[in-house]
């Protein structure tokens, strides 16, 4: 067989989660190294390479073990930082936007409501994480600590911390989607870059 991963893919299409770490031994520092090389930086490298791999696992039963899963893995890594980069660029852009508004009361008053109502909504959130993904959800983006320092604190691996915020994200983005709306999900973006 000339595919060398054409078991582990197998399995891991089967649900076998040692297969997924087989597989993320075997790749993850490619799929690292490619996207640090496009972002330029080594956390968004990181979330990016953590995000993959969480990709392949919720939508592995559509792998083709036939494929060749390097390939395959290095188009979802560039299609991955591609997404980063348009999503930051649409974040500047949204900040001069809304930097560039004319004042008024009327404007002032709606961003307040609708700040009141996102931070509202946040919070709720928040509550609703289980108690260790919020603590690190917590610590790294509300007071800026960096996930080695939360993984030393809280006695878990950094990598854990890494899911952590990435499920806490996703969940409060999806929270905030439903229960507000769109606008209210890309100031929760926004404010979660910055």
């Amino acid at each position: 067989m000339d595919n060398p991963d054409y078991f582990c893919v197998k399995c891991l299409i089967s649900g076998d989660e040692s297969a997924l770490v087989v597989l993320y031994g075997k790749y993850h520092r490619m799929v690292y190294f490619s996207a640090l090389k496009m972002v330029q930086s080594d956390e968004t490298a990181k979330d990016i390479t953590q995000n993959v791999f969480m990709k392949i696992w919720e939508h592995r039963r559509r792998l083709d073990p036939e494929q060749n899963f390097a390939a395959y893995i290095q188009t979802m890594c560039r299609n991955a930082v591609f997404d980063e980069l348009k999503r930051i660029a649409l974040d500047d852009e949204l900040k001069r936007e809304l930097q560039q508004e004319e004042p008024s009361d009327e404007n002032e008053e709606n961003e307040v409501r609708f700040r009141e109502t996102y931070y509202r909504l946040l919070h709720e959130a928040i509550e609703k994480l289980p108690p260790q993904r919020r603590a690190a959800f917590e610590a790294c983006k509300l007071k800026k600590q960096s996930y080695d320092l939360v993984a030393r604190r809280m006695g878990i691996s950094r990598s854990t911390v890494q899911d952590h915020i990435v499920k806490a994200n996703k969940f409060i983005r999806e929270y905030i989607s439903e229960q507000g709306d769109a606008f209210l999900v890309i100031l929760f973006l926004i404010l979660a870059q910055g």
